[in-house]
């Protein structure tokens, strides 16, 4: 009888494989750990960025971390099998019981549906959504790979279309074929924008904490004092200049800047004509009208940021999912302020 010592089958052959191939569209500076034991997530990726030649800082070529993570689940295939899937159009899930207008096809794209237990969907959802989770098919023939954050197709998918998928053991996610890491436009700089979710999501939290605080200010002096210490905690978060593909982000951190300098955020333009009409020659009352504006720009500027966290759970979110706001804002959206693509890893 012949004996065989421990064997290798073939999905061990092509997840070996498909582990290759994402470290070759990875940037060679990111840092990609086995994530073991695995409970569900395979990888752990790490995200550096170079530091530039004239900082003076360390070496040339050298990297640093940006305390940016994204955790991975890697599926590999010969051959992924795809699929044409029709994307209705429908309202906010967040607002409303899912319903799709089934009168309203959005359009059609192409996915590689894949089944997933739902064991390792259920650990996704119990993460919450602040540390984002993707499913990344490596299609080996193709030799790509294509993503979809779990985190947000459960939320905005899966649980709006029924609620109990908890039930059976499996699910079907559908991965868009426009989501791939090799996309010039999107692949890379979608990781970095999941990566930076954390970051975004404790940024919010202040936001609504200072917008709330300032509201009980008593008076101008005091408004401005809570104002400008909220400024300076605000501008330490390293968001502010290195989210590209998001345009509002680096415009507010403009605004906090600028308030910091100038006293004002000048979020509220003025129209120096109108204002001399309206004070009809009468310099006092064009300065109080001046100084109103000035007290209210300070309020909106809080008001605008306080705003960010619904504007990111209502649009942001749906980014890159197969549902029709994520088709409709295309491989990533820029008519949601999400800026040229153009981010260095």
């Amino acid at each position: 009888m012949i004996r065989h010592s421990k064997q290798m089958t073939e999905q061990h052959v092509i997840d070996g494989a498909a582990q290759d191939l994402l470290r070759s569209i990875l940037p060679k500076h990111w840092v990609l750990r086995e994530y073991r034991p695995d409970y569900g997530l395979d990888f752990a990726l790490e995200v550096f960025r170079e530091i530039p030649a004239d900082v003076g800082h360390g070496a040339k070529g050298s990297f640093e971390t940006l305390g940016e993570h994204i955790f991975v689940q890697l599926k590999g295939a010969r051959k992924a099998e795809r699929r044409s899937l029709k994307i209705y159009s429908r309202g906010n899930v967040e607002k409303m019981v899912h319903q799709e207008n089934r009168k309203d096809l959005v359009g059609r794209i192409e996915t590689l549906p894949f089944q997933i237990e739902t064991s390792e969907l259920l650990t996704v959802q119990r993460m919450g959504a602040a540390l984002p989770v993707l499913l990344i098919r490596a299609d080996l023939q193709a030799g790509k790979c294509y993503f979809v954050c779990l985190n947000d197709y459960i939320d905005k998918i899966l649980i709006p279309r029924q609620s109990d998928y908890t039930k059976k053991a499996w699910s079907t996610i559908h991965v868009p074929g426009l989501n791939d890491l090799r996309s010039p436009r999107t692949g890379i700089t979608a990781l970095r924008w999941y990566a930076k979710r954390a970051k975004l999501f404790a940024g919010f939290q202040k936001f609504v904490y200072q917008q709330v605080e300032l509201s009980y200010a008593t008076d101008r002096g005091e408004l401005m004092r809570l104002a400008r210490h909220f400024a300076s905690l605000l501008l330490k978060y390293d968001f502010w200049d290195d989210t590209p593909f998001w345009r509002i982000i680096p415009y507010y951190g403009v605004a906090l800047k600028r308030f910091l300098a100038e006293g004002s955020p000048r979020l509220i333009s003025v129209n120096e004509e109108g204002l001399r009409q309206a004070s009809d020659g009468n310099e006092e009352f064009r300065q109080e009208l001046m100084a109103l504006l000035a007290e209210q720009d300070v309020p909106e500027l809080w008001r605008c940021l306080a705003i960010l966290p619904r504007n990111y759970e209502e649009v942001c979110r749906e980014w890159f999912l197969p549902t029709s706001l994520g088709l409709l804002t295309g491989d990533l959206p820029l008519g949601t302020g999400a800026g040229q693509l153009s981010a260095t890893p």
